[in-house]
C-alpha cells in the first residue's frame, strides 16, 4: 500500500437480505439507516447493494431476480416499511397484519410470494383509506418508495456513508422501457454468457439486447436518463457485466440453451472502438470532474502515484464508476476501464493473471475495488469447504501457514483472510457481509451453503438469501466490531 493515497473499506449486502425488528421478512430501504450505524462503529465508509428496481410481474418466485427490472426508473415497492406508509384503520385488518408479520420475519429465509402478497394486500388498504385519492396506486407506491429510499441515503451521508448501486446490463423483455421504445432493443435475441466455469452451458439472462445503433443515433438517451436516475440515490455506481457495452453473448430466442448464442458484434477488431465510444458518452467521463469523496469531502484532489501517471477516478457529476469485469473478458477491456478511470473489480479467487488459483490483493490496481467474492459466488466459507486441496495450498502459500489446513474455514482463518483483503492496494476493499460476520465464530450461522446468494448455474434460483443475523445484533456485537475496527487500523484503511 502507498500511505500517500487514500484507502477506504465497505459492505456489501442485497436490500432483500437485511433482516431487523422492523421489517416484515425482508429487508426494506429504511434498514440501510441501522446497517449505516453499524458501519460508522466498525469504521466503513460504504454500503454497496444490488439492483432495487421494480422487477414485479405476477408477484411469484421469478420475480426475486433482482436484475429482471419492468422499469430503469421505479423503485420496488417490496422494499417498503409498511407502517410509514400509513396504518390500517380496521382493528381485524390490524390483527391479520401482526400475526402475518410475525410469521414472515420467523422464517430463516425470504419467502419472496408471500412477503410480496402481504405487502400489496395492506398497501392496497392503506391506499382505500385516503380520501380524494389524486394518484393511481402504482404512483402512490413509487412516491412512498422514493420517499423512504431518500430518507435513508440522507442519514447515510449524515453518518458520512456512501451509497453504492448496481446499474443491470439488461432490463426485462416485459419492462416499461421496451414497450415505450421497442425500437432500441433486439426482440428476437436474448443476452446472456458463455459457457464457462460457472455454467457449463452458459447463461441465458432471457433480456433482449440492445440496439445499438438505434441508441447511439439520439446520442444514447435512454442510458444517460437511466444514469441521471441513479445519481438521485448513489454515490457510486457498479456497472454489471462492462463487458456488454463492448460486446455481448447473444442467444436467438428460443434456443434450447446458451451455447447456441454468438458475439455482437461479430468482428473483435470493432470491440474497443465500441466500448470506449458507448462508456465515454453515456457515463460522460472524458469530460467529467475528479472527487476522492462526496459526503463531506468536496475538496477536488489530484492523486499521484510512485510514477508520474495521473490516477483518476471516474465519475459523472459525483458519481464514483465502477466496473464488474469477472470472467471470459476481452483483451480490449482493462485499457478502456484505465483510460477511462473506471475502478476494475479484482477477486482473490478469480485472478486475471493467468495460470493462478489465486491473487495476492497486495498486487492490485490501486484503480479497483477490492473483494473476497460477488453474490454469484459462495462465501469464504463455501469457497473453503468447495476444494480442500485448494484451501490448504492457499492456507500455505497465501497465509503463510506450516501447520495442516483447518478442515472448515475457522474464524481465525476468516479474520487472516480479510485482513490480507484491508492490506491491498485496492482504493476501495468491500467484503460480503456473511464474511465480515464468519470471523465471530459464536455470532456466525453454522449453515455455510445458506449463504450464497445466487447460484449462476442454476437458471430457476430463488434469490432468498437473509441473514441469520438481526441488525440489532450486529450492532450490539462488541466483539465483532473490536475485530473490524482493530483491522482498520491496522490496515491504514
Amino acid at each position: 500500500m502507498n500511505t500517500a493515497l487514500p484507502y477506504h473499506a465497505g459492505v456489501a449486502v442485497p436490500v432483500f437480505s437485511l433482516r431487523s425488528e422492523d421489517s416484515c421478512g425482508i429487508g426494506e430501504f429504511l434498514d440501510l439507516k441501522k446497517l449505516a450505524d453499524w458501519c460508522v462503529l466498525t469504521g466503513l465508509k460504504l454500503i454497496q447493494i444490488l439492483p432495487i428496481n421494480d422487477t414485479t410481474t405476477d408477484g411469484g418466485w421469478g420475480d426475486s431476480y433482482p436484475y429482471k427490472s419492468i422499469s430503469t426508473k421505479a423503485l420496488h415497492p417490496i422494499y417498503l416499511n409498511l407502517e410509514k406508509v400509513g396504518l390500517l384503520k380496521d382493528a381485524n385488518d390490524r390483527k391479520r397484519f401482526e400475526e402475518l408479520k410475525k410469521e414472515l420475519n420467523a422464517k430463516e429465509f425470504v419467502d419472496y410470494p408471500a412477503v410480496f402478497e402481504t405487502k400489496m394486500w395492506y398497501l392496497k388498504k392503506v391506499y382505500g383509506q385516503k380520501r380524494g385519492k389524486k394518484r393511481e396506486f402504482y404512483e402512490f407506491l413509487q412516491e412512498h418508495c422514493d420517499k423512504q429510499l431518500s430518507e435513508a441515503v440522507a442519514y447515510l451521508h449524515e453518518r458520512g456513508i456512501m451509497l453504492k448501486g448496481d446499474l443491470p446490463i439488461g432490463v426485462s423483455r416485459d419492462s416499461d422501457d421496451v414497450k415505450k421504445q421497442p425500437h432500441l432493443f433486439n426482440l428476437d435475441m436474448e443476452t446472456g454468457a458463455p459457457p464457462d466455469g460457472f455454467a457449463p452451458q452458459g447463461q441465458n439472462w432471457g433480456f433482449p439486447t440492445y440496439n445499438w445503433t438505434a441508441m447511439e443515433a439520439d446520442g444514447f438517451k435512454w442510458w444517460k436518463d437511466r444514469v441521471e436516475w441513479f445519481k438521485k440515490y448513489f454515490d457510486a455506481l457498479r456497472i454489471d457485466h462492462i463487458l456488454g457495452f463492448f460486446r455481448i453473448w447473444e442467444i436467438p430466442k428460443g434456443s434450447p440453451d446458451a451455447s447456441y448464442g454468438h458475439y455482437s458484434p461479430e468482428d473483435p477488431r470493432t470491440w474497443e472502438i465500441e466500448g470506449r465510444k458507448r462508456l465515454s458518452q453515456i457515463f460522460d467521463l472524458p469530460s467529467t470532474s475528479f472527487r476522492l469523496e462526496r459526503s463531506g469531502m468536496e475538496k477536488s484532489h489530484s492523486i499521484t502515484g510512485d510514477s508520474s501517471t495521473s490516477l483518476r477516478y471516474a465519475r459523472n457529476d459525483g458519481l464514483l464508476i465502477c466496473g464488474e469485469d469477472l470472467g471470459m473478458v476481452a483483451p480490449c477491456v482493462p485499457g478502456v476501464m484505465r483510460e477511462l478511470g473506471i475502478l476494475s473489480l479484482e477477486v482473490q479467487r478469480m485472478p486475471k493473471q493467468g495460470g493462478r488459483p489465486f491473487s495476492d490483493p497486495r498486487e492490485n490496481p490501486y484503480l479497483s475495488v477490492d473483494t473476497t467474492g460477488t453474490h454469484d459466488m459462495p462465501t469464504i466459507r463455501g469457497w473453503w469447504e468447495q476444494d480442500r486441496d485448494l484451501s490448504a495450498r492457499f492456507y500455505r502459500e497465501l497465509l503463510h501457514h506450516t501447520d495442516g489446513a483447518p478442515y472448515f474455514c475457522e474464524p481465525y482463518v476468516c479474520q487472516e483472510i480479510i485482513e490480507q483483503h484491508f492490506r491491498s492496494s485496492s482504493r476501495w476493499v468491500i467484503i460480503p457481509i456473511q464474511d465480515y460476520i464468519a470471523m465471530d465464530g459464536d455470532f456466525r450461522w453454522d449453515r455455510t451453503w445458506d449463504e450464497q446468494i445466487n447460484d449462476p448455474s442454476n437458471p430457476n434460483h430463488k434469490w432468498k438469501y437473509r441473514m441469520h443475523q438481526s441488525l440489532e445484533a450486529l450492532i450490539g456485537n462488541k466483539k465483532l466490531i473490536k475485530i473490524m475496527k482493530d483491522l482498520k487500523k491496522c490496515s491504514s484503511r
